[in-house]
């Protein structure tokens, strides 16, 4: 158990070494020069080098690397004398637009993206699986119908037309739920939890139906399996049997979810523009319009860093499931 932890650990953080590299290459590469954004029109040639030594976007790729790998674990510096500006470790980099360290923009903005995913999570898996697991036990009845329609629906229709029908008809139309705004949790859990239905309701419709589809699938066959008809001949209650066989479930579940926290993180980017919500999502499209590429980098490897965080904790928990993880 301690040898796949740590094999799991020392894939984590290669993954996210691989993809600073990568990220940065790319954005500082091949990306137009936030220096020059800076500058204005306007810039002279003197004057641009001189933004570009301040902001440090004036070095090579590599460099930039092993300064954000550094600025991770001891924080980094930007600029002498008077103008000097210090970023704290953990320091992602300095957003110059927002004369604010990256660290502390996505601080400030995260607790939004959080409250989605969370909020989003729970909710995809109760119906998913609520509903999946009807299906299969109840298989060809009204539910069942209903669910495979729905999970048809789920994977036809993208996220931000999903979007725009609950706005339209819950929030204009029958004026039911906030169709913006945000509230945090320490001031009302109550509002807090009002202000995001509509998003989790955008977000949940989208994913639950890939878990509604393996669910059915996957209880299905477990059902069928020859040790659960085995039971059922011996005599056992179907209540006994069909905890069996979602305990069977659950493994292929964890691993799907894993992966789709990648897509909740994704997704509230749409879910925070049509419900107007500053969280990550808004934050990474105003570091694009902007060209503030420190603040681009720092979000995108932030969010991965959340998703590969996620996917590790599936991976510890996968051998407390499946024991045959642990002799492996």
């Amino acid at each position: 158990m301690i040898g796949y932890i740590s094999r799991r650990l020392f894939t984590a953080v290669f993954m996210l070494l691989a993809i600073a590299f990568v990220t940065i290459a790319l954005f500082f590469g091949a990306s137009r020069d936030p220096a020059r954004a800076m500058c204005g029109k306007p810039c002279p040639a003197d004057t641009l080098a001189k933004v570009s030594a301040y902001m440090q976007t004036d070095k090579g790729v590599l460099w930039q690397y092993v300064e954000f790998v550094k600025g991770l674990f001891v924080g980094r510096t930007y600029g002498s004398g008077a103008q000097q500006v210090h970023c704290a470790a953990p320091c992602f980099g300095y957003s110059f637009p927002n004369q604010s360290d990256v660290t502390t923009l996505i601080v400030e903005r995260l607790p939004v993206t959080l409250s989605l995913t969370f909020g989003a999570a729970v909710l995809c898996l109760v119906v998913g699986i609520g509903l999946g697991a009807v299906s299969a036990i109840r298989k060809g009845g009204v539910i069942d119908k209903f669910s495979t329609g729905f999970a048809m629906f789920g994977l036809a229709v993208p996220t931000f037309l999903v979007g725009l029908l609950v706005v339209q008809v819950f929030g204009f139309m029958l004026n039911v739920l906030p169709y913006s705004g945000f509230v945090p949790l320490s001031e009302s859990p109550l509002d807090w939890a009002w202000h995001l239905i509509g998003p989790w309701m955008v977000l949940s419709i989208i994913l639950a139906a890939g878990y509604i589809r393996v669910t059915r699938t996957q209880l299905l066959g477990e059902l069928s399996s020859d040790h659960l008809v085995a039971m059922t001949a011996r005599g056992a209650s179907p209540r006994r049997v069909n905890a069996h066989a979602v305990r069977g479930v659950m493994i292929p579940i964890v691993a799907m979810f894993a992966l789709d926290v990648a897509a909740l993180l994704g997704g509230s980017v749409i879910a925070e523009k049509v419900f107007s919500l500053h969280g990550l999502g808004d934050l990474l499209l105003a570091g694009v319009n902007e060209s503030d590429l420190s603040l681009v980098v720092g979000v995108t490897l932030f969010s991965a860093f959340l998703i590969i965080i996620g996917n590790l904790l599936a991976d510890m928990l996968m051998p407390l499931l499946d024991p045959r993880i642990r002799r492996a």
